[in-house]
């Protein structure tokens, strides 16, 4: 049974298609109960619904995505720290629990809160997007990692054109970004050393990780193309570094999706392949 990552539009017009079709919406539930596929999604798909002042579609929005009980993929620096650690615990020869990349809403709730998964935290998608639109001060974080991002992209592109991101600055570049995810103990509790550490940094190269590779190639095409960075191609990037590697199948009509496939796949961690939203209607709900 693949996992289907829907993009906010084939979200978007799926809901719409069936509160508008009694026949469509039978179907599409039909195939989730026959498990023709399990849907997936994220939390940017709560970011991308509350940047509208429209509460009524958001809300109806929000209620439709709850409606598929679908899996929800994790945060992408959560799949990237793991995927360090569970290298690093593999290194080091330690029994560690491997953390699935896709988890119950709760659980994705719970670690972006960074507590415990339990009852208490979850809380209903459209009590999210509701929140954030009523409340627009709360985006005010992700607004400035925005903006903080396009700057530092176009800062990159002029050093790039002007030959200073030299080999050896990029690999102390990744070398310091999979440190930040090492962490200070093993699952038992023992302490890790400094030694330790630098052991596995001295072979550790991003390449080896599924999101952190996928992150890295589509970050070195942005370099080089000369598209004014904005919210929307930020986002997309986001969806794209986590789903990649980790569901079987995009849903999308952003021509964006399809073009950096191939600029992805050369990584080896590219699981997905990208179909557009009415291949996925014939294929999955019609058929």
């Amino acid at each position: 049974m693949p996992s289907i990552y829907l993009d906010q539009n084939a979200l978007i017009n799926s809901g719409l298609r069936a509160r508008s079709n009694p026949a469509f919406k039978a179907k599409f539930a039909g195939a989730i109960a026959t498990e023709r596929f399990t849907p997936t999604v994220s939390a940017w798909h709560w970011v991308e619904a509350s940047r509208t002042r429209n509460i009524a579609s958001a809300g109806q929005l929000a209620d439709f995505i709850d409606s598929l009980n679908p899996g929800w993929l994790r945060e992408r620096r959560d799949l990237e720290k793991t995927e360090v650690q569970e290298a690093f615990f593999r290194f080091c020869g330690v029994p560690f629990e491997p953390i699935p990349a896709i988890v119950r809403r709760v659980d994705l709730i719970a670690a972006l809160n960074r507590r415990p998964a339990d009852p208490t935290v979850d809380r209903t998608s459209r009590q999210f997007v509701e929140g954030w639109i009523n409340q627009p001060e709360s985006m005010q974080p992700l607004i400035q990692s925005y903006q903080a991002n396009a700057d530092a992209l176009r800062n990159l592109r002029k050093a790039v054109c002007e030959g200073r991101v030299t080999n050896a600055i990029k690999l102390e570049g990744d070398r310091q970004l999979i440190e930040s995810f090492l962490p200070d103990r093993t699952p038992a509790g023992i302490l890790v050393s400094r030694e330790v550490r630098n052991n596995f940094l001295t072979s550790a190269r991003i390449e080896q990780f599924p999101s952190l590779s996928v992150e890295a190639a589509i970050a070195e095409h942005s370099w080089r193309t000369t598209e004014e960075p904005d919210w929307n191609s930020m986002v997309d990037k986001f969806h794209l570094i986590s789903a990649l590697p980790y569901v079987d199948i995009i849903v999308s009509d952003d021509d964006y999706f399809h073009a950096i496939l191939p600029v992805v796949t050369p990584t080896g961690f590219v699981r997905a392949t990208v179909i557009r939203f009415a291949e996925f209607c014939a294929e999955f709900v019609e058929k």
